[in-house]
């Protein structure tokens, strides 16, 4: 399972198999969709980011995660930017 503890409130953030989101904060707690909405229990207020974070749409295993993880020049093509010369620096 994806848990997590919440850097401000210390709530702890856990999916559940079904997709939900048990959240427990000292002796409260309450179940959450992955946009956040309350379904159950006596916890009324939650981090909707971090629990669609954790339990919204996942990429598929072995996905690259983060763009700072893909190639150098994958967002160009292999083109150059029309406002830099071929060594990448900006006309001036």
């Amino acid at each position: 399972m994806r848990t997590r503890m919440h850097p401000l409130s210390k709530a702890l953030y856990d999916v559940r198999e079904d997709g939900l989101v048990d959240v427990t904060q000292g002796d409260r707690h309450g179940v959450f969709t992955p946009n956040g909405v309350r379904v159950e229990g006596d916890l009324y207020n939650v981090d909707i980011h971090l629990c669609h974070w954790l339990a919204g749409p996942q990429l598929p295993a072995g996905a690259a995660g983060n763009p700072k993880d893909f190639p150098a020049d994958s967002h160009t093509h292999g083109r150059v930017d029309a406002r830099s010369d071929e060594t990448g620096r900006a006309d001036r």
